[in-house]
């Protein structure tokens, strides 16, 4: 078993640790990606109607099937040339995105005339998913460091309509400053990115648990930070693509310790883990949800929903 991991290129650290956390399935995993991810898109209904834009598709021989956890979302099952050279692109009637990025705007559940933070922002999809539910009203401050990443997020939202975001080119460390409280919160962490090998093969073998505990600070301070400036019964929605209980789990019960805060049930993905490597976690982590590739066709991702109390 581990001599298969090894043979995919995981390090001996990171097979060790996913034969301990998975067993057997930890191969499936493992397995499930190293083939590429169905290509999903988004309806960007600031734009245009879903029923519209399927018609449109469906007319230029495009086939697909609906993201479960997204009435927006589909994901491609046939498409006869790349969707991206589409006028329907091109003018913002859609959005390509992963379907797992797709959850994390869905649980927060933002509604119009909400003031909203989105504290790792680029390259603007889950931002954009935001401000369409919001419909374009109340306010999102979105926050990114990369310079070239915050052109790219730019760039995205002109494209796609969205006219109720404000673009920090800042650390979200720095969110406080400007004394606002915010009804609800995106976190979609800095993280490792073991959930995405599909697409960084080289993570198998190049990743440290120094970078997973670099990671883990870092994700910490942001939450502490959020919370900091999230009104009392506002909701804040933490993300990785990680697969790493360090930079999930963990996090998540270094927050139920330290703040006044509860977990909100979610409904799709898989219950996250209570005892990974053996550490006994509290039985609320269930509500927070893992999503995996061999059983949802997605990266490797995990989501929670913390409610301020």
């Amino acid at each position: 078993m581990l001599e298969k991991l090894f043979s995919l290129g995981y390090s001996k650290t990171f097979a060790e640790r996913y034969y301990q956390l998975w067993g057997e399935r930890a191969l499936a995993i493992a397995e499930a990606m190293e083939r590429p991810l169905p290509r999903c898109f988004r309806v960007n209904t600031l734009r245009i109607e879903v029923p519209k834009l399927t018609k449109l598709l469906n007319k230029k021989g495009f086939q697909f099937r609906r993201v479960l956890w997204a009435r927006e979302g589909f994901c491609l099952t046939r498409e006869p040339f790349s969707i991206t050279s589409t006028p329907e692109y091109l003018s913002g009637l859609l959005y390509i995105q992963e379907a797992s990025s797709m959850y994390p705007p869905v649980a927060l559940d933002p509604k119009p005339g909400e003031v909203v933070a989105d504290m790792a922002a680029a390259p603007g999809g889950k931002t954009s998913y935001m401000a369409q539910l919001m419909e374009n009203e109340g306010i999102i401050y979105a926050f990114d460091v990369g310079e070239d990443r915050l052109k790219e997020t730019r760039l995205n939202l002109s494209r796609l309509g969205v006219t109720n975001t404000i673009l920090f080119h800042s650390s979200s460390l720095h969110i406080d400053e400007l004394g606002i409280e915010f009804d609800k919160i995106l976190l979609d962490a800095p993280c490792t990115g073991s959930g995405t090998i599909h697409k960084n093969p080289e993570r198998k073998a190049n990743r440290t648990m120094e970078d997973v505990r670099f990671c883990q600070g870092l994700q910490m301070k942001l939450l502490e930070k959020g919370l900091s400036v999230l009104k009392k019964g506002g909701v804040l929605v933490y993300s990785t693509c990680s697969l790493e209980p360090e930079e999930n789990e963990l996090v998540i019960q270094w927050v139920l310790d330290n703040f006044d805060v509860e977990l909100l049930p979610l409904r799709y993905g898989e219950p996250a883990l209570t005892k990974p490597f053996g550490i006994e976690l509290s039985e609320e982590i269930k509500k927070a949800r893992r999503f995996y590739p061999d059983r949802h066709g997605t990266s490797g991702f995990f989501v929670a929903k913390i409610k301020k109390l």
